[in-house]
């Protein structure tokens, strides 16, 4: 536990920085300066929304551990997929569900989850909390395949309209794992990079 910890405050350093760094930390959506055209009004561009389908890919490194030390405790590479949908409120508050699966790891044969996501839009970047239901099937010491829960939370900053780059951080439980007949809870802390396609663009009309 000691290590899960010192791990989720350097996430969360990392995070802190970022968010500092980022632009857009205005409470109103952003809107992007105004194009004067050659002979007509100002022209505001569209609002910058998270609301809309998204698809992506995540590429970072998990530290798993189990009661029964059967399980490599050093860090694992993984990498995988995620895909969801957001939804953004006139208070920029953001909704929304997401699936994952990573792969890669020498203790896991795949490591999913479908999460609850609830964030606050500082116009390009977005800070947010997740929860849900975790998926393991493991390749390492006989340990049955098993469900849990996650938690965890991270931040994503628009580097285009339709594009964004994100740190994210999940801390996954399986209280319930066994071997055989014995009880071995697992645990692990994954730390990963996002490139994420926004489908709608990362726009919408002004209303």
């Amino acid at each position: 536990m000691r290590k899960t910890m010192k791990i989720l405050a350097g996430v969360g350093l990392a995070g802190s920085v970022l968010v500092a760094a980022s632009p857009g930390q205005a409470a109103d959506i952003y809107r992007e300066p105004p194009s004067i055209k050659d002979s007509g009004p100002i022209d505001y561009a569209p609002a910058i929304t998270w609301t809309g389908f998204y698809i992506g890919g995540n590429i970072g490194a998990t530290w798993p551990s189990d009661d029964l030390e059967i399980l490599n405790d050093e860090a694992q590479f993984v990498g995988g997929f995620h895909a969801g949908y957001n939804w953004q409120t006139r208070s920029n508050w953001v909704i929304g569900i997401e699936g994952d699966a990573d792969f890669g790891s020498d203790d896991f044969d795949y490591l999913a989850s479908i999460r609850g996501r609830l964030g606050y839009a500082f116009g390009r970047t977005m800070i947010y909390g997740t929860g849900g239901v975790a998926f393991a099937a493991f390749n390492n010491g006989g340990l049955d395949d098993e469900t849990g829960w996650v938690a965890g939370g991270g931040m994503e900053t628009k580097v285009r309209g339709n594009l964004s780059l994100g740190l994210e951080a999940l801390y996954y439980n399986f209280d319930e794992a066994s071997v055989g007949a014995v009880d071995d809870a697992v645990e692990t802390v994954t730390v990963r990079g996002r490139l994420t396609y926004h489908l709608n663009g990362g726009r919408e009309p002004l209303k």
